[in-house]
């Protein structure tokens, strides 16, 4: 018998064969006691399952997405972000393959018999996934570590426009090759 509500959780009994689309929407303040870093999210955690079952398994996709506000790792400049992540879980209702059953997360036994699952623990791994390591801000072009492809070709543009005129750190290269070469 269960103790309390999941935050999250799908009903075997209401999946039929094929595809099934369920869409959820919680808080933040929902997942208690798990730490997301620095990471403050905003808003509504928005989570998308989409599950296919069959006689034999029930295939799940979680996609998760997150507004969060961080700070840049460089400048300290506040920066918002949408985060997504994907999480991949396979539900057999037979017997362990041979080798599966050890250590691999995403496959898990279930009875026939089971009612619901739940999937609450899981949507907080696709958000700890989706989750930065470096965060940097773009309005600051000392802290464009990770470059678009937008901001390349501006790059791109500005050394066709004018290839006579070096920039700063063209020179310290051209001093840096002329020093070790």
């Amino acid at each position: 018998m269960r103790q309390e509500k999941p935050l999250i959780e799908i009903r075997t009994s209401a999946l039929v064969e094929g595809v099934n689309e369920l869409d959820f929407t919680c808080k933040p303040s929902d997942f208690q006691g798990r730490q997301f870093g620095e990471a403050s999210f905003a808003g509504e955690v928005r989570v998308h399952v989409s599950a296919r079952k069959s006689d034999e398994e029930i295939t799940i996709t979680i996609s998760t997405s997150a507004k969060a506000d961080f700070k840049c790792d460089r400048c300290l400049a506040p920066v918002s972000q949408v985060l997504c992540g994907t999480v991949d879980l396979f539900y057999t209702f037979s017997t362990p393959v041979f080798g599966q059953e050890d250590g691999n997360d995403e496959y898990r036994q279930i009875a026939k018999s089971t009612e619901y699952i739940d999937l609450s623990e899981d949507v907080c791994d696709a958000l700890f996934l989706s989750l930065p390591i470096k965060v940097t801000c773009s309005g600051n072009p000392d802290c464009r570590l990770y470059r678009s492809e937008k901001s390349v070709e501006k790059i791109r543009q500005s050394e066709e426009t004018s290839p006579g005129e070096k920039n700063e750190w063209q020179e310290s290269l051209e001093k840096l090759k002329s020093k070790y070469c």
